[in-house]
Parts: C-alpha cells; structure tokens; sequence
C-alpha cells in the first residue's frame, strides 16, 4: 500500500510541476519542453489559384487560408478576403469550415476580396498567439466561398520538420491549383 500510494504522490508532484512550468515558462520556452520548434529559417509557401474559368452571375469568392494542427484546432490564420460592408456577414458564413472556430477575428484579419488568378501566402512557422509552432503534422486549409457560385475546400495534411520539400495539394470547384514548398524563407 505504501509503494502504490508514493507513486501516485510522484505522479502527481510530476503533473503539477509540467502544469506549473507550463503557465511559468514563455509560450517558446514551455513549447521546447515539448518538442522541436519550427526549423530556424524555415517557411511554408502555400501557392493557389482561384476560379480563373468562372462565369455567369458570379461574384469575387470570399477566401480563408489557415494551418490546423492535427486535432482540427486553427494554429495560424493566413489571410482572409472578405469585403466589410453590412451585407457580407450572409456570405462570410459560407466559409463554413473557418467560420466555425473563427468568425469573431474576421474583422481584424480580413482584407478585401480579389479577382480570380494566382496568388501566395506564407507561413513562418508562428502561431496565431505569436509563439513558434512545434514540427510535426499540419493540415493545410484552402476554402473559397462565393455569393452566387460554389464551395470549395482543399484540406491535406503536410509534415513540417527540417527537411525542404514541395507537395502539390488537390482542387475542388473554385481552387483550380494548390501547392506547398517549405525550405528556407
């Protein structure tokens, strides 16, 4: 009884010091506790192409780009393009997947729609909070969204360690072309 009751009293001091150390420690410092950080220099270009062939009474899309870890939670948001008016917030919850867990920070992260083409965001491996994210397994989300067109959602998981590498991701309705290049920024 004595052996059973010293190892629950350790495992519990343990808990309590990772706990302790986790609201003390900067959000880097508690992350490399952890694990690896993002590799020093490292970015991920996420390169896209938006409904180039579009036509009839369609509209510019709404856009959201974001990084998800591997529990679906957002990491990052890359960018958003939505116009500010009071008619948007009907079609910005068209961007069902992104609206979902994050709709209140569109007013402080979205920039004006754009027209179909080619277009690039990068990610330097930090974190919405500003900490720097952890390597391992990421899912890139593309959605695009349009008042009088289709849905559209590109979400493919990418690994993120030292090593450069180039991956081509799917397309769907209004994303014509997707893909990933992580190396040196």
């Amino acid at each position: 009884m004595t052996d059973t009751r010293r190892t629950f009293l350790r495992k519990l001091a343990a808990a309590g010091a990772a706990l302790t150390l986790s609201h003390v420690l900067p959000g880097n410092l508690a992350s490399a506790a952890a694990g690896k950080l993002w590799a020093a220099g490292m970015g991920l270009d996420v390169n896209f192409t938006v409904a180039t062939q579009a036509s009839g009474r369609v509209k510019r899309p709404f856009v959201a780009i974001w990084i998800e870890d591997g529990a679906g939670e957002t990491v990052r948001n890359l960018t958003v393009w939505t116009l500010q008016n009071r008619l948007n917030p009907r079609w910005l919850a068209e961007l069902r997947r992104w609206t979902r867990q994050n709709a209140e920070l569109v007013s402080t992260i979205s920039s004006a729609t754009r027209n179909p083409g080619n277009y690039a965001v990068k990610w330097d491996g930090k974190t919405d909070k500003g900490a720097l994210a952890e390597q391992g397994d990421y899912y890139v989300c593309i959605e695009t969204a349009r008042e009088h067109g289709p849905y559209s959602l590109v979400r493919e998981k990418v690994t993120l360690g030292a090593s450069a590498f180039k991956k081509t991701l799917g397309t769907d309705h209004d994303i014509e072309a997707a893909s990933v290049a992580y190396g040196k920024a």
